[in-house]
């Protein structure tokens, strides 16, 4: 319980911090991050605009590649924006403070810091659930893990914030799909870690989203006749609007399709879009009789299976099984 009646300090004493960074970021970055942020505001804030990344960590009393990763955390969190970045090994850059309206809209991936290996070790020895979390990544994979893997699997939890059982779900989940590399899996962390993904009952529902939209894209390709080639970003984004805003079923697609056809004379995703929307995404009048609804897929994939087994190995990490 907090007490006080009275007024602690004056405006000239204190600066402003955004809600956020006490409320959520508190939680989710390190210590260290959250005191070079509040440093660093408080500089701004005095008017001391040309202090440099290396003077915060001197006057922090930490590494500069410390000050180098809290900038980098913030910028993922929409609460700065880096400018004249050049690589992870040069610790000068400039910073913007911008408004907490963009708390969430993440830029993960764009500037993954660079862990250096004993700060891992010693994150590793402090946390036994981290600990753990390796070792049941190295059983999933099957294999000993890299000095990159390493790197890059601490790089989930610290910079992209997911929890240690999404971790393992994403790559259970992943490596059944044939998805081995973790290289490979950074996009998908980084979508699941935009897509605010911190807990298994909403890693079952990403997923189970996913399974039903590689259904019905599944579907489209057959009735387009789409099978040696993959689908192009563009096209992956007509369907999603299609299954998604048009809520258009098989037979609507397939109708779509054949339009097309005759009026073009081969397959043109855009006058799909256009013959779909012309008679699905403009509201009509109640009828007596409704539009066919889209019919309800089944996921493909057994998330009951995979919960049961991420659970399992939560409870070795935390009986000590895992460390």
């Amino acid at each position: 319980m907090i007490v006080n009646s009275e007024a602690l300090f004056n405006s000239s004493d204190c600066f402003l911090v955004p809600n956020i960074v006490a409320n959520n970021l508190i939680q989710e970055g390190r210590p260290v991050y959250i005191a070079v942020y509040l440093y660093a505001l408080c500089q701004y804030n005095s008017g001391n605009l040309s202090i440099s990344n290396s003077a915060i960590a001197d006057a922090l009393k930490v590494n500069v590649i410390d000050v180098v990763n809290a900038f980098l955390f913030f910028n993922s969190k929409g609460l700065i924006k880096i400018h004249n970045f050049k690589s992870i090994d040069d610790a000068e850059f400039d910073i913007e403070f911008i408004g907490s309206g963009n708390y969430n809209k993440k830029t993960c991936g764009e500037f993954r810091p660079s862990y250096k290996t004993q700060e891992i070790v010693k994150n590793l020895n402090d946390n036994s659930r981290l600990s753990g979390m390796y070792k049941m990544v190295s059983q999933i994979l099957g294999k000993n893990l890299s000095t990159s893997d390493i790197e890059l699997l601490y790089s989930f939890y610290d910079y992209y914030a997911l929890p240690v059982e999404v971790i393992l779900v994403l790559i259970e989940y992943f490596v059944s799909k044939g998805k081995r590399s973790l290289k490979a899996l950074e996009k998908e962390v980084a979508k699941w870690a935009n897509a605010g993904v911190d807990s298994v009952r909403k890693a079952k529902n990403y997923i189970k989203k996913r399974e039903d939209f590689l259904s019905y894209a599944y579907k489209v390709r057959s009735i387009v006749g789409i099978s040696e080639r993959k689908l192009s970003e563009k096209e992956l984004c007509f369907i999603n609007k299609w299954q998604n805003e048009y809520k258009a079923s098989e037979d609507d697609v397939k109708k779509a399709f054949e339009i097309t056809v005759d009026k073009t004379g081969k397959l043109a995703f855009a006058y799909m879009d256009a013959v779909l929307h012309s008679f699905l995404g403009v509201p009509e009048p109640k009828k007596t009789v409704p539009r066919k609804s889209v019919p309800k897929t089944s996921s493909r994939y057994n998330f009951d299976a995979l919960q049961k087994k991420a659970f399992e190995n939560i409870n070795k990490i935390n009986n000590g099984g895992g460390c």
